[in-house]
């Protein structure tokens, strides 16, 4: 029976240095009163530790068998565990990568599972309360790269890797995208350029232009920063992937239906109150034309916005890239150019007359 429990490493690359060594094991001939003697002289070093299994091994330590404490309590204490142990085993190799036994954990739902090293030796336990680190560090690691950081120990050190890093080695991991970024932006620019001549005759169209663009960032940004740290943990993949992009769809539509709603509704209140009727927006029929120009660009901007921050992530996971580090500016720069085109476009149709 061990009964140290070292402090968990940080950024671990193997199973093997997050074992937790507080567990009960007994060689296959020990009898089923002595092993649970065993687990009552057992003592924890801290409250929260809980042991639910008896591990059973061979007089070389190799892991043969498990008993739930069940088990080991209804079986006659005069046999032998061998007798009533499960060799059907379930285990972790001390080599594995970290976020990989969380997966298996996570898919087997077994709230402990045993390490054993390439001889099958019993190392350890891994416990579903120590893979939650696991788990959050590799999400906060993906949430770090979308800010355009990529290092080999994030939870180390942030600050001191970051400082430390060269200008290289951080220009080669965000330049690329950034300039794929700088090329949307430009296109966008030519997209206004192409309505010129509505901004030019409807002035008033360029103050929502912020609205139009800010909104559609953010709801792009929430939705890649989500799907990244889904993706991150476990929780989307091939199986679930098309579910969760119907389902964005929707949460991007309703969002744009509520704040378009707000925000047409703020437009015509600063048309008609604050800025008041005067040409080319005379009539009150075009200060409506205004706001439901402004509603349907929200509402669909939102919804794309958000579908995009999903997708494009995906396919870059899918084509080998970091989709933490490809996300943002990708998104970004669909969303401005359709956010654009949607926005003139409804007004070209619902203001054309003014032009």
């Amino acid at each position: 029976m061990e009964a140290n429990n070292p402090d968990l490493e940080f950024h671990a690359d193997r199973a093997e240095e997050m074992v937790d060594d507080e567990y009960v094991a007994v060689t296959q001939e020990t009898f089923v009163d002595t092993a649970i003697e065993e687990f009552r002289a057992f003592e924890p070093d801290s409250d929260e530790t809980t042991v639910y299994y008896l591990y059973v091994t061979d007089n070389s330590g190799r892991l043969v068998g498990v008993m739930s404490l069940r088990e080991l309590l209804n079986a006659p204490e005069d046999d032998v565990v061998e007798a009533h142990m499960s060799t059907d085993l379930i285990t972790i190799n001390a080599t594995a990568d970290p976020e990989y036994a969380a997966s298996e954990m996570a898919e087997r739902d077994f709230p402990a599972l045993p390490v054993v090293d390439d001889d099958g030796v019993l190392v350890g336990v891994l416990r579903t309360d120590d893979m939650i680190d696991v788990v959050e560090e590799e999400a906060t690691e993906d949430i770090m790269k979308s800010a355009g950081f990529s290092f080999a120990d994030v939870e180390a050190s942030r600050s001191t890797a970051i400082l430390e890093s060269s200008i290289t080695k951080i220009l080669r991991l965000r330049l690329p995208w950034l300039l794929v970024a700088l090329a949307g932006g430009l296109t966008a620019g030519l997209v206004i350029e192409g309505f010129e001549e509505t901004l030019e005759a409807i002035i008033v169209l360029g103050f929502f232009i912020p609205v139009i663009m800010d909104m559609g960032g953010n709801v792009g940004t929430q939705a890649s920063t989500i799907f990244v740290r889904g993706l991150a943990v476990g929780h989307i993949d091939d199986r679930n992937a098309m579910r969760h992009f119907r389902r964005e769809a929707g949460v991007g539509l309703t969002i744009g239906v509520i704040i378009g709603a707000i925000g047409s509704a703020a437009a015509y209140l600063y048309l008609m109150y604050v800025r008041g009727l005067e040409e080319p927006l005379a009539t009150h029929g075009d200060v409506l034309s205004v706001s439901a120009v402004l509603f349907v660009s929200l509402a669909a901007v939102c919804t794309i916005a958000s579908t995009v921050g999903y997708v494009v992530p995906w396919i870059a996971h899918k084509l080998g890239y970091d989709p933490a580090a490809v996300s943002d500016p990708l998104v970004t720069t669909v969303k401005d150019i359709t956010a654009l085109v949607i926005y003139f476009g409804m007004a070209t149709l619902l203001l054309g007359h003014l032009v």
